[in-house]
């Protein structure tokens, strides 16, 4: 079984045991919500930054905002992909101002509803004023398998960036995607960022490795790589990175979940140590180890995640 599946089956239901943050500079009504969400719940909470309500059997948190989907045709891959599509509250259309990009991946494979979760944060935090809002884009397949064509890096790879797998999935993205949302809505440039989880997560480390300066700033300025396999593809993509930039411009938010066992946490070490020994200027790289497994990793990947990324923006 290969690194990047090895995770996929290893989808567990066993609970984590912590619950919602408390935002930084939050007001009093959202301090009472946060407060009556945990006394519903009835669980056991820690005092400080430790989300995870999926750890305590509760659905998403309410969707604010339009919630449409779509069919869009790739000429790259020569398939089509659903588009599940979030505006904010009050602007149907996402145009009234320039909004940041939050891509999804994975938006409902397995039954997982990480679509669903990242919408509720957003939602959530937007509404109490904690994050800006934004526009929220899952990309969804009628075949969920057909991840696996998509998020993967061809072995060996391509240092020319022209295989299959990953790489045509970032050109997919690059070239249709993502010019396609910024031709329909008012997107921030500056601001756009991609959620993976398991092989999502791979893929999210892999877009993030693409930056190459001489071709302008990053696709994306920031991800969130939740739970992911490693394997020395992987290490390979930052090896060719370090070789031609002296920087890593974005922010990176990584975990593991500490059921998973030591083999993820060789490698997931070994990434860390690898980024942290470039000393990259502008890197803001954070992780974090979860006494959870690896469906349990979800919510709080993407909470502490989505923190970092919006937390800090108008």
């Amino acid at each position: 079984m290969s690194p990047w599946s090895r995770l996929r089956n290893g989808i567990g239901a066993r609970a984590s045991t912590s619950c919602p943050r408390t935002p930084r500079n939050q007001s009093d009504r959202s301090l009472a919500t946060t407060m009556k969400l945990r006394r519903l719940l009835g669980c056991t909470l820690a005092i400080g930054f430790v989300p995870l309500l999926g750890a305590c059997g509760v659905e998403p948190l309410p969707a604010t905002g339009t919630l449409t989907e779509e069919t869009f045709h790739s000429e790259i891959v020569d398939d089509d992909y659903i588009l599940r599509i979030r505006t904010p509250p009050g602007d149907d259309e996402g145009t009234l101002q320039p909004y940041p990009l939050v891509l999804q991946l994975d938006p409902t494979f397995n039954g997982l509803e990480e679509y669903a979760i990242t919408v509720g944060l957003i939602s959530q935090y937007a509404s109490d004023g904690d994050w800006p809002e934004a526009i929220v884009v899952g990309i969804d397949y009628d075949d969920p398998s057909l991840r696996e064509r998509d998020y993967v890096p061809v072995e060996p790879p391509d240092p020319a960036y022209e295989g299959e797998g990953a790489d045509r999935f970032f050109q997919t993205l690059r070239d249709e995607i993502i010019p396609y949302l910024e031709e329909r809505f008012s997107i921030d440039t500056a601001r756009r960022y991609l959620v993976g989880h398991s092989n999502g997560g791979v893929f999210a480390w892999y877009a993030a490795f693409r930056h190459d300066p001489e071709l302008g700033p990053p696709l994306l300025a920031g991800v969130v790589a939740a739970d992911n396999g490693y394997n020395e593809v992987l290490f390979t993509f930052e090896r060719w990175h370090a070789e031609r930039s002296d920087d890593l411009p974005m922010k990176i938010y990584a975990t593991r979940a500490a059921f998973n066992g030591a083999i993820q946490k060789v490698g997931f070490d070994e990434l860390r140590g690898r980024l942290g020994g470039h000393n990259y200027e502008t890197l803001d790289l954070q992780s974090n180890v979860l006494e959870t497994d690896h469906k349990g990793a979800i919510w709080p990947s993407f909470e502490h995640g989505l923190e970092l990324l919006l937390g800090d923006t108008p």
